[in-house]
């Protein structure tokens, strides 16, 4: 199962305006038109509204009738939730990953871990960022679970842009999801369950720690967005 088809063009859309959502390019509490997101990616207005309804059901936009397309505000409390649910999924899908993956997937859940480990060394926030959307991605080809990658796939993204908002504003780089992602690829290309486990839990908790450590900036109104 492939999660993501990049060779299509709904599917390059989607991910164009996806990776601006979450590095901020374009800024939460913005309300946006078609045509702005059309400008953005370069591409037109059916696939562009084909990407809008996917991130739609990501809840990285709200489509308001009359009105334009609500770029989310950043909300820890919703990131926290989102966290609950992918508690109680991803053990699930991670176990069938270590399970299920063959001799390719673990060289490439190694080959992903020494990527993840030098974006950390060079501090590129960025290179983290898309590098852990791949992660999820072979996690979840090698579950060979579909419903289950459906349900729980679309929350990484909330998590994704938080991260990327506290690096932005602390300058710190990727900082500690490094080391827990690198070891959970290491774990999966080693076939070790527990390891693997035990590196997603740290997740979670890095996870939910940036999310509260973002909402108290955002309340000392340490963080500001200038909203359109």
């Amino acid at each position: 199962m492939s999660f993501e088809r990049p060779e299509s063009r709904s599917s390059a859309v989607y991910l164009d305006i996806e990776e601006k959502i979450v590095t901020l390019v374009i800024a939460p509490g913005r309300l946006v038109t078609e045509q702005n997101l059309c400008d953005l990616s370069g591409y037109g207005r059916t696939p562009v509204r084909e990407a809008v309804q996917k991130l739609e059901r990501d809840m990285l936009v709200s489509v308001m009738p009359r009105r334009g397309i609500l770029i989310e505000p950043i909300d820890a409390q919703r990131a926290i939730k989102s966290l609950d649910v992918r508690r109680r999924l991803e053990p699930f899908l991670t176990e069938r990953a270590v399970r299920n993956a063959d001799d390719t997937e673990r060289w490439r859940f190694g080959q992903l871990a020494e990527r993840i480990e030098e974006s950390g060394a060079a501090g590129d926030t960025h290179a983290f960022m898309a590098l852990d959307r791949e992660l999820n991605n072979r996690v979840a080809q090698a579950a060979r679970h579909d419903i289950a990658c459906r349900v729980v796939f679309p929350l990484h993204a909330i998590s994704r842009r938080i991260g990327y908002l506290l690096a932005r504003e602390t300058n710190a780089g990727p900082g500690n999801a490094v080391d827990t992602h690198s070891r959970m690829a290491r774990a999966l290309a080693a076939g070790d369950t527990e390891a693997a486990l035990k590196a997603l839990d740290e997740t979670f908790e890095t996870s939910q720690s940036t999310a509260l450590r973002v909402e108290e900036m955002v309340n000392r109104g340490q963080i500001a967005f200038e909203l359109a």
